[in-house]
């Protein structure tokens, strides 16, 4: 995966915080930000469980999985144990959200799998093509 990538992604994720740190009183407008949020760090806790896992598939999609839905009870924990509402209030959103946040972690993690097959395919291809093709 090409560095710039990466650098994308924790641009987006500082981005998104200083938004809801400037924004916090109006997040009933800022409310879309959750989605995009959770599709980057699918990509990125997907890139850093198969870096962990030492590429294994199956370990990184169980890996991912668990450090999903943890955020998620993490979520809830911080909202029960909070005295003054955390930016926004965890505790009254819908338990579809919770599906919906899990989903589109999902979908980041897939995005992953997508980008990484499409480089490994072009370095075996170039590689095969040294081979065969002499200069």
């Amino acid at each position: 995966m090409k560095k710039y990538t990466i650098y994308i992604s924790l641009v987006w994720f500082v981005l998104c915080l200083i938004t809801i740190l400037v924004f916090y009183k109006d997040l009933d407008y800022l409310r879309w930000i959750d989605i995009p949020t959770h599709f980057v760090a699918g990509i990125m806790l997907g890139a850093i469980s198969f870096i962990i896992s030492r590429k294994n598939i199956k370990k990184t999609i169980i890996l991912s999985f668990f450090i999903f839905i943890a955020w998620e009870f993490f979520e809830i924990a911080a909202a029960a144990t909070s005295e003054k509402e955390f930016f926004i209030n965890i505790f009254s959103e819908p338990k579809s959200n919770r599906i919906q946040d899990v989903f589109v972690d999902t979908l980041g993690l897939c995005s992953f799998f997508l980008i990484y097959r499409k480089y490994q395919d072009k370095r075996k291809a170039k590689y095969f093509l040294n081979d065969v093709i002499p200069k």
